[in-house]
């Protein structure tokens, strides 16, 4: 066996044992991705992300109600009030 056949024969096997990694990787993709299996705590995520965004909308529009606190004065949105504080600003 000379250095040619060596050389030929350590080639082979490289490029053979990366096609065999690359084949599995394909194997696995293919059986295991499509079928993962659901978590078992998946109802409770799903109930967690409702509750949370039940507040976030709360939040908000409690953010963006008009509140009458008394005769002279009122609560009033943020987008409104940054509107007013900005004009304000700029006429002075």
């Amino acid at each position: 066996m000379g250095k040619s056949d060596f050389k030929f024969s350590s080639l082979f096997s490289i490029i053979f044992g990366g096609l065999a990694i690359l084949i599995f990787l394909l194997i696995l993709v293919v059986t295991y991705l499509p079928n993962k299996p659901e978590d078992v705590d998946s109802a409770l995520k799903q109930d967690r992300i409702n509750k949370a965004e039940t507040i976030r909308a709360e939040g908000i529009k409690k953010l963006n109600q008009l509140i009458l606190i008394d005769t002279e004065s009122a609560k009033i949105p943020i987008e409104r009030a940054m509107e007013l504080t900005l004009s304000e600003y700029r006429q002075n």
